[in-house]
């Protein structure tokens, strides 16, 4: 985390803010600076870098194109099984082309011409001519109503050609054959796995399902039923029943890329992300084109911290579907991860063109923009957020108050730049905002950083000789609300809090505030300094000189301390002491030579003196 510096000027000294240790554990905290040279310390409730928010995948469902390739596959298989082991009584055949009664079944009785033409029927059912089959039979149920053979050819050859229905994708059609089939034999399992796919393609998953279980009760050979019925219990949730349809259709073929992609996805939804990811891949591997797979993978190599390699296949997947919101909005978390920020930012700015209301997109995006200091263009897609968290039926307050929080930021980080066009901070902007974030939460983070901004509003009113005493004010107050509801928020709030009291100059209530700060994280440079800042003012230059000499003996690059410690040795009567800082400022560059020209003039000339 990129960590921010700059000094403030409280009293006659620095209190500047040191890099801030990996010492954060509920929340980190971000050094932040305004153009007055104030600087404090605002709060993300989990780490500046963030993990991005991801796409949470709803079911899978199963394409329309698999459940026509489904459908192939089931009436190719009970063909095959038919023809070993037929699944009805069936009539002798008749082959219309040779026999001669075919041509004047007129001069024969009702019941020898229904046994012909159900002889006929069942040649064409060899022939795999459902339209003929369904002529001749429904002519032989008709000539003899006691032919108990025709009924059910005909219902065998009507759910036949309802698959055919199936296969080109004509539902409707189909679904009437079925339950013309079901009338003649109510123990047709293909007419039963018809109806499943109808009612599958209408996403009534409960009536297909039931289907689908009656198809396989009435003929537990139909193995390929497995993979759809697996599909759907997949897509209820029911995780276990899904396993088990799905593990005997791969052990069944495993060459098949949708049998493979959704018993992906039950590993997947179990955390068996190895046994997931070769699911997957061999998804891909049987069809290489395969979007969704590719995505899946993407999604179980993430979970396996392979952000790389999950970013490649992502990349895939949106290249292959258009507009494919989810891979392309995790393809920008894949780069997130990876610190890849304009990749990341490239990433989610698609995202937003394909869905340009996806309140996830834009705070990744303004997260994203925020890494690459795009300060003006991250506020731009927070601030879309956000309108579109107001405006959906169910506010996640906890999502809109990270939003107006991350507005508050930004703007923080436009003034320096804004400063050198000469266009003035919008500390009024950030501290609405984060008014916002405590009305949805009263949460000690959000007070935290409302404090926050009144203070910096604050600091920015006394540089330009305005009174900052009533924003001073509203800082102390919303640091205090934020210190006394959670004591885990002691570090962030308390400092910020330290150094509004010192700019009231309550230095006796900012050396108490402080002392609790630094005796929790005794290594806190930053903290050390505003503490002896806070001694200072109160005329007790002994403990600032011990205060400060822990944060440069801690930090000895550290210029505000030597500074500061300079300037109370000097008060404390020590010049030769504050003339040992004022020598190791000469040492620390251009930045320290301007400290040490400034601590030679607070001291009358005292330093450059022999």
């Amino acid at each position: 985390m990129r960590r921010f510096k700059k000094i403030l000027v409280s009293s006659t000294l620095i209190a500047s803010l040191s890099p801030v240790g990996n010492w954060v554990a509920a929340q980190d905290l971000v050094p932040v600076s305004d153009i007055s040279g104030s600087s404090s310390v605002f709060v993300f409730r989990n780490s500046a870098k963030g993990s991005p928010q991801r796409f949470t995948p709803k079911r899978s469902r199963g394409s329309k194109e698999g459940r026509i390739e489904s459908a192939k596959r089931v009436t190719k298989q009970y063909e095959t099984l038919a023809k070993v082991t037929p699944r009805r009584a069936r009539a002798e055949v008749v082959d219309p082309n040779t026999d001669p009664r075919v041509k004047s079944p007129g001069s024969m009785p009702p019941g020898e011409a229904s046994k012909m033409f159900t002889g006929v029927g069942e040649y064409y059912i060899d022939k795999n001519d459902s339209e003929n089959a369904i002529n001749f039979f429904r002519e032989a149920v008709d000539l003899d109503a006691s032919n108990t053979i025709a009924p059910k050819g005909l219902s065998e050859a009507l759910s036949l050609k309802g698959n055919e229905l199936l296969v080109k994708d004509q539902s409707k059609a189909a679904k009437e054959l079925f339950d013309q089939s079901l009338k003649y034999n109510p123990n047709n399992a293909v007419a039963f796995y018809g109806l499943a796919e109808v009612y599958s393609d209408q996403e009534n998953d409960p009536q297909s399902i039931t289907n689908y279980e009656k198809a396989l009760q009435y003929d537990k050979d139909l193995t390929e039923i497995y993979v759809p019925l697996g599909i759907l219990y997949y897509e209820a949730g029911q995780i276990d029943k899904a396993d088990g349809y799905l593990t005997k259709a791969v052990a069944a073929n495993a060459n098949t890329a949708e049998t493979q992609y959704f018993f992906g996805l039950v590993r997947f939804s179990q955390n068996k992300n190895a046994e997931a990811m070769a699911a997957f891949r061999n998804a891909v591997r049987l069809k290489p084109d395969y979007a969704e797979a590719h995505y899946y993978l993407g999604e179980a190599l993430e979970r396996d911290s392979k952000h790389a390699e999950a970013a490649a296949e992502f990349d895939k997947a949106e290249s292959l579907k258009k507009n494919y919101f989810e891979a392309a909005l995790d393809l920008g978390s894949a780069y997130y991860q990876l610190e890849q920020w304009q990749d990341a930012a490239t990433a989610y700015e698609k995202a937003t063109r394909y869905k340009n209301d996806s309140i996830q997109a834009y705070i990744n995006l303004g997260d994203a923009y925020r890494q690459l200091k795009s300060y003006e263009k991250a506020e731009g897609a927070y601030n879309l957020a956000a309108t579109f968290i107001e405006r959906g039926d169910k506010l996640d307050r906890v999502d809109a108050a990270d939003t107006y929080n991350k507005i508050g930021y930004v703007i923080a980080q436009q003034c320096p730049i804004n400063a050198a066009k000469g266009i003035p901070c919008r500390w009024n902007v950030a501290t609405a905002s984060l008014e916002k974030a405590v009305a949805l939460t009263h949460d000690p983070v959000d007070y935290a950083n409302l404090g926050w901004a009144y203070y910096n509003a604050a600091k920015k009113d006394i540089a330009d000789h305005k009174d900052g005493k009533d924003k001073l004010e509203k800082a102390r107050a919303n640091l205090q609300k934020a210190t006394g509801a959670d004591s885990r928020f002691l570090n962030a709030p308390m400092v910020n809090l330290g150094l509004a009291l010192n700019d009231l100059q309550d230095f006796k209530s900012a050396q108490d505030v402080l002392t609790k700060v630094v005796a929790n994280k005794p290594d806190w440079t930053f903290a050390l300094n505003a503490l002896g800042v806070a001694y200072y003012g109160n005329n007790d230059y002994k403990n600032a000189v011990d205060v400060f000499k822990k944060a440069v003996s801690k930090d000895g690059k550290y210029i505000d301390a030597w500074y500061n410690l300079g300037m109370s040795q000097y008060k404390n009567g020590n010049v030769g002491e504050a003339k040992k800082a004022y020598t190791q400022l000469r040492k620390l560059g251009a930045v320290g030579n301007v400290a040490a020209d400034r601590l030679d003039k607070e001291t009358g000339g005292a330093m450059a003196r022999g």
